[in-house]
């Protein structure tokens, strides 16, 4: 980021490379981009904002002098439409009333390449990161790793910039003043001379034909009007009025209706159906469709296909999964971690000298399972299939898939695919999947001409998810005297997200074992100061599906190292916050952030008998969390969370209210699964299958979540997942700090503990 200057911002190069300006050998190197998208017009249909003056990709302006902004970007709560309109309006001199935000086709400018290099493989014959060139082939539209505001907060402030310039040029030569003659607020320029005004809309056409400034200078920090503060979300009137539409409640004329049943075997393929004929003679049902894996019911409304689904019964194909069990893969995940690590990721000197030369040795495992997304928007599709065209309806993170999906399945062109993104009821990682897609449209396809909704009911969803995988960890770490780690090795074992995910999603792009960048991450750089290391994973192989689930591998390495740290701590007979403040470096963000949680939550106060704290720190997608979990809790085992104090340095951030937001989203996600999350597997069966077995936090569960968030002039960072990672870890710790038991694996309903 670059630092603030008295005459305004400049960009950096880092963000002047990724607006796109730099072009070459038909690969757009970075974000979207100036040059991309002003000279390159033909990179983007405009489909969405006809009747607007495109002065970009991204802003289009009305004749009534309303913006029509581009973001590219799906809304699933976190607030993104709002922030990257805020950084649009800062620039370009508009309210946010003014604008509104339309999601366009997969078209190259939109790309998110932050995201799309953040699980990158960079090629060594180039030296450029090869997922940034792949990002505007494909183009990569894309939402998730807390990406949003890191790829786009330069960039949508250099579009309204570069905009205001090019409106500014007309109104100077309409009025022939100079520039500090004019004057840009909300939509208008003022002649300051006479007090004429004349709106953007007016001046867009003309404006459209000026060249752009590929470098515009920004505003100052310290002349920030929007970016920096409380700012209502610009999706609320229309979601607190049912206006808003998610993807489940679309409705088309002559619309039919679709249930799932999937094959109940894990990895199993449905080889018959044993009653289609009765099925078909229920009311309402239309059509059946049959594919390995699962089967759909068509029907009139969606009940009476739910009703028809149910009533389904059929021969399966094992795959010799009957056997599968929960036990089976734990006891995989054992065998492997007391092997040698496979893939060692991070070494620092010699761990086995040091461990020999250290005071004390201090060891122990611990393990998580798998966990389901369960977002409150059940899995959903809307597709028409038409000859040589298609259109999907669809809450979805990632939309590139959703068009490749829906070419290959429907065999049409790409470019005859049309999307239309919804508001998303909860993505989480899960809707950043095809699987659901490519199954809507191959329903669609037996029906051509006519629009199917497809919906799968809560325990298609829990039982055919993709989940977060079952880990198990091992640490070893000497200690000295004096309190200081002189080594620190850490094993991790799970099955491969990034392989699993990818191999299903986009084959060619799976990396090898080697270069899994999820499975370590939170493991891999800690700020603290350890000694020797030496930190790495190995696999295992299973039919379980895997995906990215809210902040991935930190979800379980954020719990191991924090709950590993405090063990060290305890074992040094040192205070749990200050043996974390001796190994962090004085005066880094890192140690900032762990003080100031300790000082808003008067660690070295005394609390009350029966109530306790626990603390934790963690590291995640560009910001810096600790967190202090206050509770209390009886000797039946009986807690509750009374407070959570959470600190967050984001570096240069764009709306409070929706950090603070998410911050508590985070903590609610994180306590679910601490306190109950778990899928488990018998006879080759998710056990799980609805609400009931797989319990949510409540509200009279929910504490009272206090939060700070840092003020600098560092990069952004992501909001939307760090504040999950060091709520579990705080909360365990916690209960040690109460009870002295130590808790080594999730959930905390399987050690007697239960949240009241």
């Amino acid at each position: 980021m670059a630092k603030e200057r008295t005459r305004g911002q400049k960009i950096s190069r880092r963000a002047f490379i990724i607006s796109g300006a730099v072009i070459g050998g038909g690969f757009a190197l970075g974000l979207g981009g100036v040059a991309f998208s002003n000279y390159k017009k033909k990179q983007f249909s405009g489909m969405g904002f006809e009747g607007a003056e495109s002065l970009n990709a991204f802003i289009h302006i009305t004749p009534d002098n309303k913006i029509k902004l581009a973001i590219a970007r799906a809304e699933m709560g976190q607030g993104v439409h709002t922030a990257l309109a805020m950084l649009t309006a800062e620039e370009l001199e508009v309210d946010l009333e003014q604008i509104e935000v339309i999601h366009p086709q997969v078209e190259s400018p939109y790309a998110n390449v932050n995201l799309a290099t953040h699980y990158e493989r960079t090629s060594s014959s180039t030296g450029f990161h090869f997922m940034e060139k792949v990002a505007y082939i494909l183009p990569y539209i894309a939402t998730g790793g807390s990406t949003t505001i890191r790829d786009g907060y330069e960039h949508y402030r250099i579009m309204g910039a570069s905009a205001k310039e090019m409106l500014m040029k007309v109104a100077m030569k309409k009025w022939l003043v100079d520039i500090n003659k004019l004057k840009a607020e909300k939509g208008f320029f003022v002649n300051t001379e006479t007090g004429e005004k004349v709106s953007y809309g007016s001046l867009a056409p003309f404006a459209a034909e000026e060249k752009p400034n590929n470098r515009p200078t920004l505003k100052a920090k310290s002349n920030f009007k929007i970016i920096g503060k409380p700012t209502q979300r610009i999706d609320l009137k229309e979601k607190v009025t049912g206006v808003a539409e998610f993807g489940i409640d679309v409705r088309l004329p002559n619309m039919l209706f679709a249930a799932v049943k999937h094959c109940p075997i894990i990895g199993g393929e449905i080889t018959s159906i044993t009653n289609e004929s009765e099925v078909m003679a229920m009311q309402g049902v239309k059509h059946i469709v049959q594919w390995p894996t699962g089967v759909a019911v068509i029907a009139d409304n969606t009940w009476r296909a739910q009703q028809a689904a149910n009533a389904l019964t059929f021969e399966i194909d094992n795959k010799g999964n009957e056997q599968l069990s929960s036990a089976h893969i734990s006891k995989l995940l054992k065998t492997r971690l007391d092997k040698e690590i496979d893939h060692v990721k991070e070494k620092i000197d010699n761990t086995a000298t040091a461990l020999e030369a250290s005071d004390k040795v201090f060891e122990t495992q611990y393990e998580v399972p798998f966990l389901a997304h369960a977002t409150m928007e059940p899995i959903n599709c809307t597709v028409l299939v038409e000859e040589d065209k298609a259109k999907v309806w669809v809450g979805h993170q990632a939309p590139f898939l959703v068009t490749m999906a829906t070419a290959k399945e429907a065999d049409i062109k790409s470019r005859k695919v049309e999307i239309d993104i919804k508001y998303l009821g909860g993505g989480f990682g899960r809707r950043a999947e095809n699987d659901f897609v490519t199954e809507a449209v191959r329903i669609a396809k037996a029906m051509k001409g006519t629009p199917i909704q497809m919906v799968w009911s809560r325990e298609e969803d829990t039982q055919f998810d993709t989940y977060r995988p079952a880990a198990m960890a091992s640490f070893k770490a000497g200690i000295n005297a004096d309190g200081t780690i002189s080594a620190w090795e850490n094993h991790v074992t799970l099955q491969s997200v990034l392989r699993s995910s990818i191999g299903r999603n986009f084959p060619l792009m799976t990396p090898p074992e080697s270069q899994d960048t999820t499975a370590a991450e939170g493991a891999l750089g800690l700020a603290y100061n350890l000694g020797a290391r030496k930190v790495g994973y190995s696999f295992i192989e299973s039919p379980m599906r895997l995906g990215f689930w809210r902040s991935v591998g930190h979800s379980y390495n954020g719990f191991f190292t924090e709950s590993f740290i405090d063990e060290l701590a305890n074992e040094a007979d040192t205070d749990p916050y200050e043996f974390r403040a001796k190994l962090l470096p004085s005066n880094s963000r890192q140690k900032k952030v762990l003080d100031k949680v300790a000082e808003i939550s008067n660690w070295n106060s005394p609390l009350p008998e029966g109530k306790s704290r626990g603390i934790a720190f963690h590291e995640s997608f560009g910001s810096i969390v600790a967190q202090v979990a206050e509770i209390s809790i009886n000797p039946d085992k009986e807690f509750s969370v009374n407070k959570v104090f959470c600190v967050i340095d984001c570096g240069n951030y764009v709306n409070p209210n929706t950090i603070i937001a998410q911050m508590q989203s985070g903590i609610v996600f994180g306590l679910t699964a601490a306190v109950y999350g778990e899928i488990t597997i018998e006879e080759g069966k998710i056990q799980q299958s609805n609400f009931p077995n797989y319990e949510m936090l409540k509200l009279k569960h929910m504490p009272e979540v206090l939060t700070n968030i840092m003020e600098n002039d560092e990069a952004p960072g992501g909001v939307g997942e760090p504040g999950t990672p060091p709520i579990a870890p705080a909360l365990t710790n916690a209960i040690f700090a109460a009870t002295g038991e130590r808790v080594r694996s999730l959930p905390l309903k399987n050690h007697g503990f239960k949240l009241v």
